[in-house]
């Protein structure tokens, strides 16, 4: 009987290693830490169990870990992030699967008898159904399961291949293939052996060499000893924190490009329709489940164990690059499942709505309703000015945003992002004037037909009226501009001296036509849709485009676009689009090339770009922005991974991500850019 003495030399023998970083963990992973520290702190008291290992993961690591109990059934080792425990190989096999396609070996759809050819006489109730696929078995929709009399082999000497064709005859169908989704060890196993057939290589010897070896996962090795179908690999959690760094797009990309997992991400999921009738639970290739709740979404790669007296679960965040891994060892029933449950009620608990980064009352700092004239253009534009508390003259910054006519918060797409930048300067002793559009709320003028230079002098405007105010250092006043609003802030840089320093969010450095063009063909991949498909819809952008820069005379540049758009959209969409795409000021926008002016800039520029920002793509603009600025000697030019449009953290970048986010701008972003700016105080 375990003791009670026992059993309080299991809780002090409990180890731990100290959070690595814990400053970089997302919002929320402290409590969860908390919660799962609890947890396992009780778990652990069970006479059955013997020992857990805990850990918190994040792209660029293990960020902490914990264990309890012991490694060993005697109880004489203490368990630690070292210790040894037995998974399962599902995510293993995925990756595997994954490589053996990219390099041509096989296909998704291959057909799994071609590899394991004893399948072919497995009795089905469905003898005219086609012939269950690669994907299908990685998708757990091939309804291939055994018999009960066959579902517990224990034969650890005939290894995990033979003894998965010993028990083919005791195999049956529970479900037409591809009709519905539910787990089975045997799919896990077949894939397992069609993959090592299928790369003419021993499936233990290729995942050591192809994955475990390239990812520094030096502690894990593979059972010789297998109880079951499947292969099992005896690993620690130091080592799946390798894996997981991975899988959450941390490198390296020998073993898969990140394109690579990211179309993994975004590829079939099928609903778990049979297992567990919840729709927000779904089955990827390698992924037990992708689960939504009511604020977050998780990825469950496949690495349960399918030893006894193991357990092990991996669940992770994709927008946050964060997870947890948890090991257990020992006959306690429900602990991790408990575990898990506090990780995801902890994080639904943590307050998080769209623009929850917005300042609440009273601020640590001065706001004014201000107005200014823009004299050469007769109108009056109003805005809110936001003064640092202390001593002045402090360095100032006038907002331009992105086009349309937005109000002085820039608001859209639920969220307002010029309020959360405007707050963040300011307490880090920065004054900031942002300003309504012309024609919008409290500013006069008309919003329609006014072009960049327009708004380049309505910045020029406000950074007049800046220098007036005893409160801002009139020699340190610059400008900050999002998308679009580059340009202006491009031209009023270049033609006005006074401008102390430029700070451009994703500004077009190329013709807007061009970044329309590849913005539409990463849209149409970001949506799921198949290259071929993305090529097409960006060609159809490049076509319209083209007449449109093209034809200057209004009816010649109508009839031209309603032929070649005939056939290609529904007439019902054909009318408002040619609204859009016709009037004057719209073709100018986008055969406008800012470079010109950007050569011109001598003032200190930082321009920083979104990776999944397909408004502007990096990789047309970074390169054409660094050449436009290659003779100015303090500019700076920087692409920002996992960011988009409105530089929030974001997993895909599409633009109704942007609206549910919970992050209405990076903390990294807006510390980049308060950073910067006050260094630029040193150069003046």
């Amino acid at each position: 009987m375990f003791s009670s003495v026992t059993a309080l030399c299991a809780l002090l023998a409990i180890t731990s290693s100290a959070l690595a970083q814990t400053e970089t963990l997302p919002p929320g992973m402290q409590a969860v830490i908390r919660d799962l520290d609890a947890a396992a702190s009780d778990a652990v008291k069970n006479p059955n169990d013997i020992g857990y290992t805990l850990g918190v993961v994040t792209r660029n690591g293990l960020a902490w870990t914990k264990s309890y109990g012991f490694t060993d059934g005697g109880r004489t080792r203490p368990a630690g992030s070292d210790t040894p425990y037995a998974v399962g190989t599902g995510a293993f096999s995925a990756i595997m699967l994954l490589q053996l396609v990219r390099d041509g070996k096989a296909h998704l759809s291959d057909v799994a008898e071609k590899y394991v050819p004893d399948l072919k006489p497995v009795r089905s109730q469905y003898p005219d159904a086609a012939p269950v696929t690669l994907m299908q078995l990685a998708l757990h929709t091939s309804g291939l399961d055994l018999e009960p009399k066959g579902a517990n082999r224990n034969d650890p000497v005939a290894g995990w291949d033979n003894s998965v064709i010993a028990a083919l005859p005791n195999a049956r169908y529970a479900f037409e293939p591809g009709t519905h989704a539910a787990a089975s060890q045997l799919e896990d196993a077949l894939l397992a052996l069609a993959l090592s057939r299928a790369a003419s290589q021993p499936y233990e010897q290729y995942v050591q060499e192809k994955i475990l070896t390239p990812l520094g996962m030096s502690q894990s090795r593979f059972s010789s000893r297998v109880r079951g179908l499947n292969p099992v690999l005896r690993t620690t959690l130091g080592d799946l924190a390798r894996f997981a760094s991975f899988l959450m797009l941390g490198g390296p990309e020998s073993v898969l490009s990140r394109n690579e997992l990211e179309e993994n991400y975004r590829r079939v999921w099928v609903g778990n329709s049979v297992a567990v009738p919840n729709p927000s639970e779904w089955f990827g290739i390698g992924y037990d489940g992708e689960t939504w709740t009511s604020n977050h979404y998780y990825f469950i790669p496949s690495i349960g164990s399918t030893q006894p007296g193991f357990d092990a679960t991996f669940w992770f965040e994709p927008r946050r690059h964060a997870g947890v891994i948890l090991l257990h060892q020992g006959a306690g029933g429900g602990a991790l499942g408990q575990m898990i449950h506090a990780y995801v009620y902890t994080l639904n608990a943590q307050r998080i709505d769209a623009g929850r980064q917005e300042p609440v009352k009273p601020f640590p700092y001065t706001e004014e309703e201000v107005s200014f004239e823009n004299q050469a253009a007769e109108i009056k534009l109003a805005g809110s000015l936001t003064i640092p508390s202390g001593t002045g003259p402090f360095p100032a910054v006038v907002l331009i945003p992105k086009s349309g006519p937005l109000d002085r918060d820039e608001r859209m797409l639920n969220h307002r992002p010029f309020l959360i930048l405007a707050d963040y300067l300011t307490r880090a002793g920065i004054a900031v004037l942002r300003t309504d559009v012309r024609g919008v709320g409290k500013s006069g003028g008309k919003f329609a037909g006014a072009q960049s230079a327009d708004f380049a002098a309505d910045a020029e405007a406000a950074m007049e009226y800046l220098r007036t105010r005893k409160e801002v250092n009139a020699g340190r006043v610059g400008l900050i501009s999002h998308g679009e609003g580059g340009q202006a802030a491009g031209i009023a840089a270049a033609r006005n001296h006074n401008v102390a320093f430029v700070v451009m969010l994703g500004a077009a450095a190329i013709p807007l036509a061009e970044n329309s063009v590849e913005g539409s063909r990463l849209t149409a991949e970001a949506s799921g849709e198949l290259r071929a498909k993305a090529e097409a819809q960006a060609s159809l952008t490049r076509g319209i485009l083209t007449i449109i820069l093209r034809d200057s005379n209004p009816a010649t540049l109508e009839k031209n676009l309603r032929e070649f758009l005939s056939g290609k959209l529904p007439e019902s969409q054909i009318a408002p689009q040619m609204r859009q795409w016709t009037p004057a000021a719209f073709r100018a926008a986008m055969s406008y090339d800012p470079s010109p002016e950007l050569k011109k800039i001598n003032c200190p520029v930082l321009a920083l770009y979104a990776e999944k920002d397909f408004t502007v793509p990096a990789k047309l603009n970074v390169p054409a922005m660094r050449a436009a600025l290659a003779g100015n000697q303090v500019a700076e030019v920087e692409e920002l991974s996992d960011l988009n449009l409105l530089f929030q953290t974001a997993d895909v970048g599409l633009g109704r991500e942007a609206n549910w986010a919970e992050e209405t701008m990076a903390p990294t972003v807006l510390n980049r850019i308060a950073d910067w700016v006050i260094r630029q105080g040193s150069r003046l």
